[in-house]
């Protein structure tokens, strides 16, 4: 039996190389190496290479003057198209809001595959503060937010336990969980037919944390929610 495969499968193919190759770009690691894309994805170099000069041409890639390579303008572009697409624009204003009224870290997460992604970050100005970058990916098990997301989203139907307590209580917050310093405090963003949207986040060093802040957190949280208009 013949294995020779037709056009459209040889293009197929071409296509999941290409979004392999992007997949390993990370915030940790924003700039490869040839050689250490090859080792991340089992291709050999001339297949790599062609590949990276296809994704260079379509501005999926950039080869930097070192010769390396990282990520280039179009997937920013296809981000903004998303995010205007699904009305996650009004969002981003609202963040910066939260920060400036309360003076700490407001983020907004959405889940992708097994993972949270920061879409929209304003950092507090104080010098003592949570730090993580736009485009984060985080694990979804582990934070307030991914707690928050996977209570609205896996979890939905959970009809007890700790995930249906969090939609009982219409919010979580994390402390003393993987960072003893910090803490975090998420609420459900839901569309106007009750469809999850993602995480509104606060969070901050546990030092400036307590009961009387939770509650205006709280407080506050829910105001700018109220403002989102999602159909």
């Amino acid at each position: 039996m013949s294995t020779d495969l037709t056009s459209s499968e040889k293009k197929v193919t071409a296509i999941e190389k290409s979004l392999i190759i992007l997949s390993i770009f990370s915030m940790e690691r924003p700039s490869l190496s040839l050689k250490e894309i090859c080792d991340q994805v089992g291709f050999n170099a001339s297949t790599t290479y062609r590949i990276l000069h296809t994704l260079s041409e379509y501005g999926y890639v950039i080869r930097t003057v070192d010769k390396n390579y990282c990520i280039g303008t179009t997937p920013l572009s296809l981000s903004a198209i998303y995010q205007k697409t699904n009305q996650l624009t009004q969002i981003s204003p609202l963040v910066d809001h939260i920060r400036d009224i309360c003076n700490e870290t407001a983020s907004f997460y959405i889940q992708q595959d097994n993972e949270r992604i920061c879409l929209y970050r304003a950092h507090s100005r104080d010098m003592i503060r949570h730090n993580i970058d736009v485009g984060t990916q985080l694990e979804l098990n582990r934070g307030a937010s991914g707690r928050v997301i996977l209570a609205y989203g896996r979890r939905l139907q959970d009809k007890s336990g700790f995930f249906k307590n969090i939609r009982d209580k219409g919010y979580y917050l994390s402390i003393n969980e993987h960072n003893a310093a910090l803490f975090s405090i998420s609420k459900p963003i839901l569309s106007e037919s009750g469809q999850f949207i993602g995480a509104l986040t606060i969070s901050g060093p546990i030092s400036r944390f307590n009961e009387e802040r939770k509650q205006g957190f709280l407080d506050l949280l829910t105001k700018q929610i109220n403002q989102i208009k999602i159909p």
